[in-house]
């Protein structure tokens, strides 16, 4: 494999599991979203709107959300213990929330709206800043209030949520990959 310093970004880049209060300078994080906003986008439609939430208030309604959603659902089997459920753990301390939305009228929205995250947190870690993905139960943030809570445009629903911050402590090593996820032709 070759490694230039896109690759270097992408293989440093960890779903960390803590982060440092430390704020993110704003020019690192206004060049984190302008990376959203260069994803592939089916037809060039760029059909997202990105929620950008700095505020403890912000995160806070976050987690409380999460929890609400949370406790109406059955426990899930045993997980591996690695495996990060819980609201407050998903918050993990991170200075910066970005909730990416997508509008539903478009047949590839949500894949460019998933593209833009996946962006996003790969331009973080060129930035030596961590992200960590938070996917528990986005699917439920449905309601016109919660939507409105986080200025989720109409005709719009969530698809992806991110932590980013600086890493409180170093990153585990992931080990390699899986083989056999590649045949080709």
């Amino acid at each position: 494999m070759i490694k230039n310093e896109t690759m270097q970004s992408i293989l440093a880049r960890r779903s960390f599991k803590g982060f440092k209060n430390d704020a993110i300078p704003e020019d690192v994080l206004e060049t984190i979203i302008e990376a959203g906003k260069y994803a592939p986008t089916g037809r060039n439609a760029q059909p997202w709107h990105f929620t950008v939430v700095k505020t403890e208030e912000g995160k806070k309604l976050f987690k409380d959300e999460l929890e609400k959603i949370m406790a109406g659902r059955p426990t899930p089997p045993a997980q591996p213990s690695n495996i990060v459920s819980k609201p407050e753990a998903e918050m993990r301390g991170a200075p910066v929330l970005i909730i990416v939305s997508y509008d539903t009228s478009i047949a590839t929205a949500l894949y460019d709206g998933v593209l833009a995250m996946g962006n996003m947190m790969n331009a973080a870690a060129s930035f030596n800043v961590m992200s960590g993905w938070t996917h528990t139960v986005l699917r439920d943030f449905t309601t016109p209030e919660l939507k409105a809570m986080f200025k989720i445009p109409e005709g719009y629903e969530i698809c992806a949520a991110a932590f980013f911050g600086y890493g409180d402590g170093e990153p585990k090593d992931r080990g390699p990959r899986k083989e056999g996820t590649v045949t080709i032709l």
